[in-house]
């Protein structure tokens, strides 16, 4: 089916070491791209990029082997390097990714094409977490310096290997982005239930609530939770 969501906001970097900084980003980068895990809708971590996993040393070294056949939505292989190299860039403060922190001490290493291994400095019974950090494809940024990283067009056209893929970007006559539209990626493992996803894009809260009103919209999301039962109220969605 199809589902349409009203957001407060603008995406602006769609990009996973940047998007912990902006909700809207933080959300369609959940989609758009994957993590060696992930968490199921229980919750709990599963395998996403990864086949399987090892912890060892008591917690000290984990290693981790891809699925086959992996693939970014254009076409180009997904393998070891392309997890290092988004690790690296993370750890570089070039890049000024506010991730760092969970990766520093963290020393990450290509064991095969389908093989990494993490070794950290002192045992870790959170780090498996640190491995839902969605992936970016080292063939479309190995060769962008890091001060041009924030400026790169592929912030808002982003190359993934998530379930979804961006299909079409509106924007008004101010160049502000009024909607978005996601279906599925044909390269994706992962098979999701919806064939379409559309974001439309909202400055105030009384803009979002005549769009729910006027059933423009079929859900929206609020970062004040406060909030939520004035505007379904007021918007007739109980």
């Amino acid at each position: 089916g199809y589902y349409t969501e009203g957001v407060i906001g603008q995406p602006r970097l769609i990009n996973p070491i940047f998007a912990p900084a902006n909700d809207t980003d933080r959300d369609l980068s959940e989609l758009i791209f994957s993590g060696l895990l992930k968490y199921n809708y229980q919750g709990k971590l599963v395998p996403d990029l990864a086949q399987d996993y090892q912890v060892l040393e008591e917690g000290r070294v984990f290693e981790f082997n891809l699925k086959k056949d992996l693939f970014w939505q254009d076409g180009k292989p997904l393998t070891a390097d392309d997890i290092i190299f988004t690790i690296k860039t993370i750890q570089n403060p070039d890049y000024k990714s506010p991730l760092r922190p969970s990766w520093l001490g963290v020393e990450a290493e290509k064991i095969s094409e389908a093989k990494i291994r993490f070794t950290l400095k002192n045992p870790s019974a959170i780090f498996l977490e640190n491995a839902t950090l969605k992936i970016l494809p080292k063939h479309i940024w190995q060769d962008i310096d890091p001060n041009n990283f924030p400026l790169s067009i592929f912030n808002l056209k982003p190359v993934g290997s998530g379930p979804y893929k961006i299909k079409k970007i509106s924007q008004g006559k101010e160049g502000k982005i009024t909607s978005l539209i996601l279906i599925r990626n044909p390269y994706s493992l992962a098979e999701p239930n919806l064939n379409k996803i559309t974001f439309k894009f909202f400055e105030t809260e009384n803009d979002l609530i005549k769009a729910a009103q006027n059933k423009k919209i079929e859900g929206f999301s609020l970062t004040n939770f406060a909030n939520y039962a004035k505007i379904a109220d007021y918007a007739n969605l109980y």
